[in-house]
């Protein structure tokens, strides 16, 4: 295929679910025990990833929870508020809402980079549209393909979440490429999909399955 048969000049990424892997609740709890030397055993894990859980379902953690990562502040009050909810102590509440900004605790597929980099190679632009409520260019920093990626747009920085189209204007607003020759690549098919709101063809991606959804516009 040349330059000029592809029906695509730029794809956007989500981060998380599409780029990492996000942990379990359990993967993250027995970390943040760990480094806080707090004694644990897998069954204890699993009941505090439960309490959480449960927690998370309250009325003022969900309504909370629609504002989450428009900022620091606003994700470090819905995690403490969860935390409370969940019974769960001060220090121990601190160091689990520390650990969603931790990059470090988010695993990076193995495909990655090279796809980043052969995307940048084929003159293909590249955005992230993210609902995260950090930076996120120090993490494409330290896998060495941040110059790879033409442009941001994260929900802190935006002052939106998806499906709102405020991320995806945000995210054209960053590279040259229009609307009808973007494609919206993600894990989840309600925010991600959002992007069709302006034109812009997304495919949803699982374990299990692909799901390609055109714009109403039809590329247009």
């Amino acid at each position: 295929m040349t330059v000029t048969d592809r029906q695509f000049d730029a794809v956007l990424f989500d981060w998380c679910g599409t780029l990492v892997e996000y942990p379990t609740r359990e993967q993250r709890f027995a970390r943040v025990l760990e480094r806080l030397g707090r004694p644990h055993d897998p069954q204890s894990v699993v009941e505090l990833a439960r309490a959480f859980a449960t927690a998370e379902q309250h009325p003022d953690a969900i309504e909370s929870d629609r504002h989450c990562d428009l900022s620091a502040s606003n994700h470090e009050e819905t995690k403490l508020l969860v935390c409370k909810l969940a019974g769960i102590d001060d220090e121990l509440a601190a160091a689990i809402e520390q650990s969603y900004g931790d990059l470090t605790t988010y695993r990076t597929y193995p495909e990655v980079v090279d796809v980043i980099m052969t995307l940048h190679r084929h003159d293909i632009e590249i955005a992230i549209v993210s609902d995260f409520h950090l930076d996120l260019r120090p993490y494409f920093a330290s896998l060495g393909i941040l110059d790879c990626i033409s442009g941001f747009a994260i929900s802190y920085e935006v002052g939106a979440v998806k499906p709102d189209r405020r991320m995806f204007d945000a995210a054209l607003n960053t590279i040259t490429s229009p609307a009808h020759r973007c494609l919206m690549v993600g894990d989840n098919p309600g925010p991600d999909t959002g992007a069709a709101a302006v034109g812009i063809m997304s495919v949803a991606m699982s374990k299990s399955s692909l799901v390609a959804r055109k714009s109403p516009r039809g590329g247009e």
